[in-house]
């Protein structure tokens, strides 16, 4: 028994000598993991991808001079303007609000002024992105035309830029310095005293509206029917595609589904439609980060496959809408769609619709140049409508009607009226007959 307690004690000083020699093996060791490579996700492109100012794009610009508008939708002049932007910042903002209708009309109707048009309130902080500002912490409140004073350009090399929304009464004061004032009125103003001469529409305590002066001569064209794989698409909206199932119901519908969500496809029309159920969400999202998701989607995969441009905002339902132009000019229809449109669920894309149709290949020899009646006529003829309130139209402008033959698409020149994004389509027939409302 005496032996006893040594030998306890030899034990524990083994075991704390064990337990020290084990923590260092453990500390020390480095098990040779053998590499694992990530899996790489192919990257699907339908077509070119975009810059913000190709979406932030207005439907049209005027020019204010000698108490005469001219006007153009000129993607040539269009790009030029924004081409300037990009090296202006824009500083000393000011904010004013409670600007009647009257006020707005004399914003724009004075001399040496242009003003860009918008199909749909633009979010400033987006459209910083295409004109820079010096204090992007001021910029929350969104725009739908934007007036550019020159009439300080020559001798002061400066701009006054007025953000103005009409819908809220919103009105964001900035100037901008030029390298040389000079050069900007070579460039920009004095090409637009050979544009389309323009005339005001004035109504009664609302805003006024501007159509073209005269007849007016747009090419009616024929393009051959071109467009994108489905196929294409399922990689782009499913997580992961090797799961999806194809159904075909018939000659004109097709279906992908992974059990989750589903893709249909009008074959006859070229619509697409993508929806993803568990991710629809009415939690509030702000304008420009609900336009930057929406944006970054499309333009991620090359979506944006012509000349699409922001069109309606539905902030509440977290709806953007990008609508096709072609040669300057919105392209609306009955037979397909001609509408991007997204809408955000919660962190990720709950529903896709989109044509996958282009029109890049026309038929030059089928190419027709038509006189449409004068803006002036159309208005006059809606001033005398009992179908449609004159007050209720927000806009009236030339676009293309879009009709589809087997193996191609007819754009028709025609007249539009533009109301609560909703349009209604004029032919030269009909002005004085009843109109058909379309949308």
């Amino acid at each position: 028994m005496k032996y006893v307690e040594q030998i306890k004690s030899f034990l524990l000083v083994f075991l704390v000598f064990l337990s020290v020699a084990l923590t260092l093996i453990i500390w020390n060791y480095q098990p040779d993991y053998e590499l694992i490579e990530e899996t790489q996700v192919e990257e699907v492109l339908i077509g070119d991808q975009k810059q913000w100012q190709d979406v932030l794009k207005p439907y049209r610009v005027l020019f204010r001079e000698n108490d005469a508008f001219t006007g153009t939708v000129s993607n040539g002049v269009l790009n030029e303007l924004y081409r300037n932007f990009i090296t202006w910042q824009v500083q000393d903002v000011k904010l004013y609000n409670n600007i009647s209708d009257p006020k707005m009309n004399e914003i724009i109707n004075k001399n040496n002024r242009a003003t860009l048009f918008f199909n749909e309130e633009i979010p400033m902080q987006s459209f910083s992105n295409v004109l820079p500002f010096v204090e992007k912490d001021q910029l929350d409140m969104s725009f739908n035309r934007l007036i550019i004073d020159w009439s300080n350009a020559e001798e002061q090399d400066q701009l006054q830029l007025l953000f103005l929304n009409t819908e809220k009464r919103l009105l964001l004061q900035g100037y901008v310095n030029l390298a040389s004032g000079q050069r900007f009125l070579t460039q920009v103003i004095q090409p637009s005293k050979n544009y389309t001469s323009y005339v005001e529409v004035e109504r009664d305590s609302l805003h006024s509206l501007y159509v073209p002066q005269g007849t007016f001569e747009a090419t009616k064209y024929t393009y051959l029917i071109d467009g994108f794989l489905p196929e294409s698409f399922k990689n782009i909206v499913f997580p992961d595609p090797s799961i999806v199932q194809l159904n075909v119901e018939n000659e004109q519908s097709v279906r992908y589904t992974d059990g989750t969500s589903l893709m249909t496809v009008d074959t006859q029309n070229r619509i697409l439609n993508y929806v993803y159920p568990p991710a629809e969400s009415i939690a509030p999202i702000p304008s420009s980060k609900l336009l930057l998701d929406s944006f970054e989607f499309v333009n991620d995969h090359g979506g944006f496959t012509s000349d699409f441009r922001l069109s309606s905002m539905n902030i509440g339902k977290h709806i953007m809408e990008y609508q096709l132009f072609l040669h300057g000019y919105p392209v609306y229809s009955n037979m397909t769609t001609t509408r991007i449109i997204t809408t955000w669920g919660e962190n990720r894309l709950f529903r896709y619709r989109r044509p996958y149709y282009s029109i890049e290949r026309d038929i030059p020899n089928e190419r027709a140049v038509q006189s449409l009646p004068s803006g002036e006529a159309v208005v006059e003829y809606l001033r005398n409508s009992k179908d449609y309130p004159f007050d209720e139209v927000d806009e009236i402008v030339v676009g293309y009607y879009l009709m589809q033959n087997p193996d191609s698409y007819i754009l028709d020149p025609s007249w539009f009226i533009i109301s609560d994004n909703v349009w209604t389509r004029i032919t030269p027939e009909q002005i004085g007959g009843v109109m058909n409302g379309l949308e």
